[in-house]
């Protein structure tokens, strides 16, 4: 990932050195997300309601190269996503939690376009893309004892301590029961982003920077073996409808910055020597 950073932000560099004023920088950051999970099953499935919670994007990496009026940055970093569920009775009754939890390595890459472009701060609209590795996922319920409305469909596979009643099923406690695992879930995910970043120039040699990114993720977060037993109702707390991963960042780094003029030319040295027309004839 360092490698690909490093790069890609000499790509940047190369191909805008005819800029006559370039401001490279250097940082580190951290901040959070909140997560939005866009899922036709949870939305249709009577046992959940939405919630909503912080995670931590612990640690970024900030590469950047502005311009007069635009720029350009990469934003490496850890981020932990997923939205959490309330687990609801028959009667809409709060018993418990069904949690998502994803953690990616993410490589951010975006184009900064100046609204304000003073000598010691900017404001910037930001477009682009990532591309993220996963490194952990889990989704998990727990809930008390309550009676809850599971699919007719899966009736058949219902453990035999869950009783099926006129109107729903009573279910006994349960503790972090894995609905997905690590393996249910795609190596990979691309996200489109959007958002705005500010840049203040504390110091001569430092920066600090605040960004607000909207990210959508492109595919399905799931496998489709996983889908598989989720459209033949194989899954007691899941049920089938397409995913997608919506989330919003906050990011604050520090970094270390340089500013670049594009050196001129310097005027051509005359010869000390004199031309042919200037030497003076012999004597003789």
């Amino acid at each position: 990932m360092i490698r690909l950073s490093i790069f890609l932000f000499a790509l940047f560099s190369i191909f805008f050195s005819h800029a006559q004023t370039r401001t490279l920088y250097l940082g580190i950051g951290t901040g959070m997300t909140s997560s939005y999970t866009w899922d036709n099953g949870i939305s249709k499935d009577p046992r959940y309601k939405d919630r909503y919670d912080i995670k931590f994007a612990p640690v970024s990496l900030n590469y950047g190269l502005d311009f007069e009026g635009y720029g350009f940055f990469i934003n490496p970093g850890l981020v932990n996503i997923g939205q959490n569920f309330y687990v609801t009775n028959t009667v809409g009754g709060q018993q418990g939690t069904r949690k998502i939890n994803l953690s990616y390595i993410n490589l951010p890459a975006a184009f900064k376009l100046h609204i304000i472009d003073l000598s010691f701060f900017k404001l910037s609209l930001t477009a682009g893309g990532s591309f993220a590795f996963l490194m952990k996922g889990k989704e998990t319920v727990s809930h008390e004892e309550a009676k809850l409305t599971f699919p007719t469909q899966v009736y058949p596979i219902l453990p035999s301590d869950y009783t099926i009643v006129y109107d729903g099923v009573i279910s006994p406690a349960v503790s972090k029961y894995t609905i997905a695992d690590k393996k249910d879930f795609k190596s990979y995910q691309v996200f489109a982003l959007l958002g705005f970043r500010s840049d203040w120039e504390v110091s001569d040699d430092w920066m600090m920077s605040l960004d607000f990114r909207m990210n959508y993720g492109i595919f399905d977060p799931r496998t489709d073996e996983y889908m598989q037993r989720v459209n033949a109702y194989q899954t007691l707390y899941d049920i089938s409808g397409k995913r997608r991963d919506m989330f919003a960042l906050i990011n604050v780094s520090v970094s270390r910055y340089i500013e670049l003029k594009k050196e001129k030319h310097s005027p051509k040295k005359r010869s000390s020597y004199p031309s042919h027309k200037s030497r003076s004839r012999p004597r003789g």
